[in-house]
């Protein structure tokens, strides 16, 4: 009766709201990050030249990958063992503290060298809680499995939604800070302030989650005695093929995002006079607006046309036609126009192949630990190291090149 009694409290609305907030903070931790690369490359990395300050940067960025594919066996272990809901509070708590602590390690100046370890700490902690949130399936597995009809891509939209919204309250107040705030005090502290309000975020995330009962379908797993005692081995065994396919269409569409909202900003303003900081958070607003809408068109035709052509054609005008005239045309409304499309295009592939199909081919008792798997080698090992390894191995100008002598001009001294 009890148990009834709980999962009753469990509507449309609690559910969607406990699935998307963990998932609104693991991305909001992500993209203020790189939102705000200019200002973390001067407080952490100031011994060296722009351009090298701005590689360093985006290294930090992606040794926050390393550890995701560990947090999501580990998360998706427990996961598949003792359920979503307990798990998702653990992976919600790792995210929201790493990200607010963030904005309390001292800059270089004042600590110096340490101040770069406890900044990837920070990053390796939230990638290791990031492990079991979207990434080890958990938030998408809390709504798929209370939604059990029909209409999966649909239902996956709201989640995958939670990209382009953390992405808007992430560049929203960085533009806030920008106008309020004179450049001087941008650098010294307030890049800072974006962090600190993940303590806010994570307190309200936490309420919403802590109400939640478990999906019926573990419990009905768990009823049958259906849980493994090792679900990692069960996958490797039985399902690897599906693993590989996972990860290949969440690296596939992790390279183009990550490309685009983090690489193309930072290139584009650090070669001085194309275009502002200002710019680049705007057109990044641009994207955040297109995915979100296209997150749910995607959803939606998914459900009536298959998961497999929109992922191609998706892919197809990301990787194809916009990634080769993006980098070379240096103006702000190319800028702009290149992520609107981009936006478009992740929209569409995001909704559908990670969102439903990705949760869809793995059985209950193995799925947590088959998402885990499946979303973050794509990301660890493909996109999540795009925007360095495209700098360093010279896909987008050269370092060498980044900066012209107009920098000088508007680096903090």
């Amino acid at each position: 009766m009890e148990a009834a009694r709980e999962r009753r409290t469990n509507n449309r609305r609690e559910i969607l709201a406990a699935s998307m907030v963990g998932t609104i903070i693991e991305w909001y931790g992500i993209f203020i990050f790189s939102s705000g690369a200019i200002y973390i490359a001067s407080a952490f990395y100031p011994t060296v030249s722009r351009a090298e300050s701005l590689l360093l940067t985006l290294l930090t960025f992606a040794l926050g990958f390393v550890t995701r594919p560990v947090g999501a066996f580990v998360f998706g272990h427990f996961g598949d063992r003792m359920g979503r809901k307990n798990v998702l509070l653990i992976t919600l708590l790792l995210s929201g503290i790493s990200t607010g602590l963030t904005g309390v390690v001292p800059g270089y100046a004042s600590i110096g060298i340490w101040a770069v370890v406890l900044l990837v700490i920070l990053r390796l902690i939230l990638g290791f809680g990031l492990g079991g949130e979207w990434g080890g399936g958990g938030a998408m597995l809390l709504t798929l499995e209370n939604f059990r009809e029909r209409r999966g891509g649909f239902w996956s939209s709201f989640v995958q939604s939670t990209v382009g919204i953390g992405l808007i309250i992430g560049t929203a107040i960085f533009l806030l800070l920008e106008f309020v705030l004179p450049s001087k005090a941008m650098y010294a502290y307030g890049w800072r302030i974006p962090f600190l309000l993940a303590f806010a975020i994570l307190a309200i995330g936490f309420l919403i989650r802590y109400r939640l009962a478990e999906t019926p379908i573990f419990e009905a797993a768990k009823a049958e005695k259906k849980i493994l005692g090792l679900p990692a081995g069960q996958l490797f065994r039985h399902h690897w093929h599906e693993v590989l396919a996972g990860t290949l269409l969440a690296g596939s569409s992790g390279n183009f995002f990550y490309f685009a909202i983090s690489l193309l900003p930072a290139v584009f303003e650090v070669r001085g006079g194309i275009i502002s900081v200002t710019t680049g958070l705007i057109a990044v607003t641009v994207f955040a607006i297109m995915d979100i809408v296209f997150v749910f068109i995607g959803g939606i035709l998914s459900d009536r046309h298959g998961r497999r052509i929109l992922l191609f054609s998706a892919n197809l005008i990301a990787l194809v036609i916009l990634y080769p005239p993006s980098i070379y045309y240096y103006n702000p409304y190319a800028f702009t126009a290149f992520l609107a499309v981009f936006g478009i295009a992740h929209g569409l592939s995001y909704s559908p192949p990670l969102g439903a199909l990705i949760s869809e081919v793995f059985p209950a008792n193995v799925r947590y630990s088959g998402n885990s798997f499946s979303y973050q080698f794509g990301n660890s090992f493909i996109g999540g190291p795009a925007p360095y390894a495209s700098d360093a191995l010279g896909s987008s100008p050269t370092h060498s090149t980044l900066c012209s002598p107009s920098c000088s001009s508007w680096w903090p001294s």
